[in-house]
């Protein structure tokens, strides 16, 4: 059975919020040449707080004054430092700051007073520089110059944890969490993280879907065990709104944080938090929509980690027995997923291992429709091996499964394509979608003619293999063709000048060399923006 590909529709998006670091693209002026000189011969380091800083591009020492590029300087200070091009303008962000340094001035503006220049801007090799003292000493960082090593050592206040790559800060002291939206607009405060921390802090990240943003900490620490302790934040309109703790003993898998359904008028979005009993479920609106009780559902009075949530079924991970489990409410039924696609010494190891902690090694790979859910499996007795991907058919849609139509092979799809057998056309790259083709519209039934031909040449010369089953590393990267019989099918860019007919996720798949056809499969991705 073949289904549609949409990767991003059940991976995590990734947060929106803007990263430091990006290239700077200006007209290199005639008198760089000295600066292009000392940044050649540079042999400036860099320490923050007693440890090595290495920037990207290497700073260099001008008359006094070490540059370092503008892309650079977020990573080394911790804050956020953009160009706009338009305005000529450099700005750096951080809690309780804002610095903006206009190219060609003699001032800068600090938290909106004027303060002299020592240095301005230099532009290297089409790069704007700045000066490090500067940023350094606008931020509170003490900085010394070692002659004699040629380096520049800088001492800051350790409090803020800049939450790479997004633009958030954390607070070490006094748990106060900062961000930004963008590059171009300030840090505001958003509220206060309830937590105790006990030992390494990191972060899973942060999911953005429509009006909701999930962040996640985890605090590890020996106890003697590892043991996780994990704070999930539902965020709205730059506060926090929700908070929720969970703690894991030896292992922690990062819980889901949202899901969504395709509706025909888009996509609905949901958010997701759980203290490792109870699920929590929020709409757009940032309303409860529903509420899990796991060690109910279960039978199993437990903690557990969450992997997905969807419309009628949750995967969970019971934290004693480490066995993955579906739960599916449209049934109430609840099933051990090694016990239904592991055999042999595979499924010995998932019941008996207690080492490094107990259960299997299978995890959600994604929601495939029709009650057809798949899971990544690395085997413990496959050394650098690729995941296998399997596939768990749940009980409680098999009649649905019945009146699917009968599946048909790629060249009875390939024979029957024409503008009347199909209903459209959807291309993606990864989180890039184009503009679909619907056999409805009339100016695109000449596409889908394109498709057609590609469809027909594709099963009349290629060459068809079997492909293992694998957890692809990358987001979905081609077309869908979907019939108005209601099956579908894919083609997809293969490596170099091919393209292949089938699923990114193996089984039976069909090849074929043709450079020309490359250019037109090209040719029919138009931006949804157009």
């Amino acid at each position: 059975m073949r289904f549609k590909l949409r990767w991003n529709s059940f991976l995590p998006a990734a947060f929106l919020a803007a990263a430091a670091a990006f290239a700077i693209t200006l007209p290199v002026s005639a008198d760089n040449s000295a600066a292009t000189k000392a940044a050649a011969n540079t042999g400036i380091n860099l320490t923050m707080n007693g440890k090595a800083a290495n920037p990207k591009t290497l700073p260099f020492l001008d008359k006094g004054t070490v540059y370092l590029p503008v892309r650079d300087m977020g990573e080394v200070l911790g804050t956020l430092v953009s160009w706009n091009v338009q305005a000529k303008m450099v700005t750096m962000r951080y809690p309780k700051l804002t610095v903006k340094l206009p190219f060609g001035s003699k001032s800068a503006n600090v938290n909106g007073q004027h303060v002299a220049l020592s240095s301005p801007l230099r532009m290297v090799d089409g790069r704007v520089y700045a000066p490090l003292r500067f940023f350094s000493e606008a931020m509170g960082t003490e900085v010394k110059w070692e002659k004699s090593t040629q380096t520049v050592h800088m001492t800051k206040s350790d409090d803020y944890m800049r939450l790479t790559p997004y633009a958030i800060w954390l607070n070490q002291v006094t748990h106060d969490l900062y961000l930004t939206k963008d590059e171009q607009t300030d840090v505001t405060s958003i509220g206060k993280l309830d937590a105790e921390f006990k030992g390494t802090v990191t972060t899973d990240g942060a999911v953005r879907n429509g009006k909701n943003t999930v962040l996640t900490f985890v605090d590890k620490y020996a106890n003697p065990q590892p043991h996780y302790d994990v704070y999930a934040l539902l965020i709205r309109n730059n506060r926090i709104v929700e908070q929720k703790h969970a703690a894991y003993d030896r292992r922690y898998e990062p819980n889901t944080s949202y899901y969504q359904v395709y509706d025909p008028k888009g996509w609905i979005e949901y958010a997701v938090l759980t203290d490792g009993k109870i699920v929590w479920v929020y709409n757009d609106e940032g309303k409860i929509v529903a509420t899990h009780d796991l060690s109910e559902l279960t039978k199993q009075e437990d903690v557990f980690g969450v992997q997905a949530v969807g419309t009628d079924y949750l995967v969970v991970r019971p934290s004693r027995t480490g066995l993955l489990t579906l739960v599916d409410l449209k049934d109430n039924t609840t099933t051990v997923l090694a016990d239904k696609l592991l055999t042999g010494k595979d499924l010995a190891y998932a019941r008996d291992n207690q080492t490094p902690y107990p259960g299997d090694t299978l995890s959600f790979a994604g929601d495939m429709g029709h009650g057809i859910v798949d899971f990544a499996y690395l085997s413990p007795f496959q050394k650098n091996a690729s995941s296998e991907r399997l596939t768990y058919e749940r009980p409680s849609y098999a009649e649905e499964r019945k009146a699917l139509p009968k599946e048909r092979s790629f060249q009875e799809m390939a024979a029957s394509c024409a503008v009347d057998t199909v209903k459209s056309v959807h291309m993606q790259d990864g989180d890039i979608t184009y503009k679909p083709l619907i056999a409805a519209n009339k100016q695109d039934q000449e596409g889908i003619r394109t498709v057609c031909r590609m469809l027909k040449k594709i099963t009349a010369e290629g060459s068809e293999v079997t492909l293992p089953r694998i957890f692809p590393e990358t987001f979905f990267h081609g077309m869908s063709v979907e019939f108005t019989a209601g099956d579908s099918v894919s083609i997809y860019r293969a490596e170099g000048t091919k393209l292949a007919m089938g699923s990114e996720l193996g089984g039976k798949t069909i090849f074929l060399e043709d450079a020309e056809m490359v250019k037109t499969f090209e040719r029919l991705k138009v931006s949804s923006n157009n």
